[in-house]
């Protein structure tokens, strides 16, 4: 079939989608949708991050939701690429997929879509749709700054005032509110800042750390980042072609530093929320922050986007038997930085199995530190070429980072997501079979993850359980650093732990690389029980497929949750911020709210879309 007859059926298609949303015509709709199909909206439809799985059910949403959306001027896109056909699979049926790129309006903005689909002679515009994903690009009521302000750039407060001096005094707020606190100068942080500035909105973020970068500059210094260069490029900057292909964590702190200057956020180091309440008739928070004086203030902003962290925020410090006995030093993995930094210890265990705990062990290693894992569970592990495998589109030069971005966006619908992940996972175990096999027998429990989708879904589901060989693995192999399942420790004694037959693993250093809680437990210390219990758990799989509670509406109107890998949040950034504005603005009404997880008053409201 040549471009110009899949351009024609794709228009056609397009033409019938409106003219069925338009007439609220059910039939008609059928017609163009799979029995099997999918639907996935950020924003553009449900002023949410939401999935919706079988025909009827989208249908229903779809003619629900666009009462009020009121979409319409559906086109091929023109900065999208052309429709092409490329080989897929629906479920475990493989076929030949359709993916073309559709620009349409709402009474409120702009958005995308992108389809999935199939041939159909029977379908009217012979094409058969399984999988759709919208995505809100911009809103009407947006206000970016003037591009190039012609003089100065300011209006002076008053005569004599300096550039320098107005720009100090805005960021002061001495005198108004910003609309958006921001708590956190990481990735998240400082990119949901960037957008919302680029909307005219006025942000203010605040980090307890003394200077923006600390999130990474504190953490364990062998650190680097575990993807590749290509897939982790900032909004409106993108890296020096210098910069090598993985981050060291100080690089990353640089960078975080030179973005905020460059991008010329506003953020206030040394600072930290300590409470905040939500006024019901204002729509406002009452938010204490402490400076580094000690000194509070309240401050009145209509949202609060946490960017505190991507998975987890607080650590996770088991009760282990008998580690209260134990004389070394004990600590969690996030205060680990170098062996040399503790004491030059001899003799180490490490309770965990995961990144963390592989990267740590490593460098006990090349310390000269005798370094023994306590293994909890079983744990995915790839190596780094194979991981990267995953990101394939993103290494590729000629595949522009955005076009990857939307294209992640549908193959997060939750079926496609599963198939891709399974078929991923099953070849990385053949491509790393030798792995494997010298990993277990070296005594470490090699995982598959859920339903054997492996590390991509353990990522969404619980943040961890995977790692990604850099050398560790290998040197587990060798038997150079021990493992040992937990399920064999008895306690720990004063000098090590003891397990299960007698032997007594000596140390002089305990590492718990035993994860974080989740970030509700943030929720609980800033806001309280109630508001904690309206948000729910964050950045876990919720019962529609979604990562619950980031980017998207959150039961508790007013806060937002950021966070995630560096190609996550980059999408995802721009999608919360223009939700934000949206909010600001008032378009999304009550129907599109999302509801608390726990309410008294739930039965007695409006239904939600």
């Amino acid at each position: 079939m040549g471009s110009s007859d899949i351009r024609r059926q794709v228009n056609t298609w397009l033409g019938d989608f409106e003219y069925a949303l338009k007439t609220n015509d059910k039939n008609g709709l059928k017609s163009l949708f799979a029995e099997t199909s999918y639907f996935r909206d950020n924003g553009a439809f449900t002023w949410d991050f939401r999935q919706f799985s079988g025909r009827d059910h989208l249908i229903s949403i779809l003619l629900s939701a666009n009462k009020d959306i009121q979409a319409t001027k559906f086109k091929l896109s023109s900065y999208w690429p052309e429709p092409q056909v490329h080989q897929g699979a629906i479920g475990s049926t493989s076929l030949s997929v359709l993916e073309a790129f559709a620009d349409f309006e709402t009474a409120s903005g702009k958005a995308v879509a992108v389809l999935n689909a199939f041939h159909d002679p029977q379908s009217p515009g012979r094409l058969r749709v399984f999988a759709l994903y919208t995505r809100l690009e911009d809103l009407k009521t947006a206000k970016p700054p003037t591009a190039n302000p012609r003089g100065n750039g300011f209006t002076p407060n008053h005569d004599g005032e300096t550039w320098q001096e107005n720009h100090d005094r805005k960021r002061r707020y001495d005198d108004s509110d910003p609309e958006v606190l921001i708590v956190g100068s990481g990735q998240a942080g400082v990119m949901v800042a960037a957008h919302l500035e680029q909307l005219g909105v006025s942000p203010l973020i605040i980090d307890k750390n003394s200077r923006v970068g600390d999130n990474w500059y504190k953490r364990y210094d062998s650190l680097t980042l575990h993807n590749p260069l290509e897939m982790n490029d900032f909004p409106y900057l993108q890296f020096p072609k210098h910069y090598p292909e993985y981050l060291s964590k100080d690089l990353m702190g640089q960078w975080l530093a030179i973005y905020t200057e460059y991008m010329d956020l506003n953020v206030w180091t040394s600072t930290e929320l300590v409470h905040a309440d939500y006024d019901q008739e204002s729509n406002t928070w009452l938010a204490t922050i402490k400076r580094a004086n000690g000194i509070e203030r309240i401050l009145r902003p209509r949202h609060i986007i946490l960017a505190t962290g991507g998975i987890g925020g607080k650590p996770v410090v088991p009760q282990l038997p008998g580690l209260s006995s134990f004389k070394g030093e004990v600590m969690h993995s996030s205060a680990y930085t170098k062996a040399s930094d503790h004491g030059s210890p001899r003799r180490a265990v490490i309770v965990g199995a995961a990144t963390s705990a592989h990267d740590i062990a490593l460098d006990l290693y090349n310390n000269n530190v005798e370094t023994t894992m306590l293994q909890r569970g079983p744990v995915v592990v790839v190596n780094m070429d194979t991981a990267n495998l995953a990101y394939s589109g993103y290494i590729d030069p000629k595949v522009p980072t955005e076009l990857v971005d939307i294209q992640y966006g549908i193959g997060l619908i939750n079926s496609i997501r599963e198939a891709r992940s399974q078929a991923y996972h099953a070849k990385a175990t053949q491509i790393d079979a030798n792995l494997i096999k010298g990993l277990t027998e070296a005594g470490f429990n090699v995982g598959s993850g859920v339903k054997a989708m492996g590390w991509l879904d353990l990522f969404l589901r619980t943040g961890g359980g995977y790692y990604f060989n850099k050398g560790t693995s290998d040197i587990i192999i060798k038997g150079g650093i021990k493992v040992e399942q937990y399920s064999r420790l008895v306690e720990f004694v004063p000098d090590g732990v003891k397990l299960d037959d007698g032997e007594v693993i000596k140390a002089d250093l305990v590492v718990l690389a035993t994860g974080y809680q989740n970030r509700k437990a943030e929720v609980v210390d800033w806001f309280g029980e109630e508001v904690a219990d309206k948000v729910g758990d964050i950045a876990r799989l919720d019962e529609e497929g979604e990562w619950s509670n980031i980017w998207s509406q959150t039961g508790q109107r007013g806060l937002w949750f950021n966070g995630g890998g560096i190609n996550q949040v980059r999408p995802g950034s721009r999608r919360l911020a223009l939700l934000v504005k949206a909010d600001l603005d008032g378009l999304i009404t009550p129907r599109f709210r999302r509801r608390p997880k726990t309410s008294s008053s739930a039965s007695q409201q409006e239904p939600r879309l």
